[in-house]
């Protein structure tokens, strides 16, 4: 490899140390120094990815509570929804009970059933009479 390595050029052959005793063989402090820069960059890369993953945690995290939110607000719709399509079809059978004749009401005292019939008309009579 031809990685520069000035650290350990500068403590293995020092310009001011002659006749004393140096390290001559480079290559293994050679070899420990680029691992040691190659581990330093991956340190920072993985502290650059750590601080990315924390900031898309922490966005995440706020995208659950808003969609836990608009679950919960769907739910409630669907429940409103749910009750009021069974008042709806409730609705629609006490129509066609009304309809077909099987309600019989009290008129003045009077019973009368549907058929031919105005209950509407005999309804707002009774209210008439109630209302004296």
């Amino acid at each position: 490899m031809n990685t520069p390595t000035p650290r350990t050029d500068a403590a293995t052959y020092p310009a001011d140390c002659l006749g004393a005793t140096l390290v001559t063989n480079r290559d293994c402090p050679r070899a420990l120094e680029r691992e040691l820069t190659a581990l330093a960059t991956e340190r920072d890369q993985l502290r650059d990815e750590v601080e990315r993953l924390t900031k898309q945690a922490v966005f995440d995290g706020d995208h659950i509570h808003t969609l836990n939110a608009a679950f919960a607000t769907r739910a409630e719709v669907t429940d409103a929804n749910a009750r009021a399509e069974r008042a709806e079809a409730e609705l629609a059978t006490e129509r066609a009970r009304l309809d077909s004749g099987q309600i019989m009401l009290t008129v003045a005292g009077e019973r009368v059933w549907h058929c031919g019939v105005d209950l509407r008309a005999a309804i707002d009579a009774a209210m008439k009479e109630d209302a004296k």
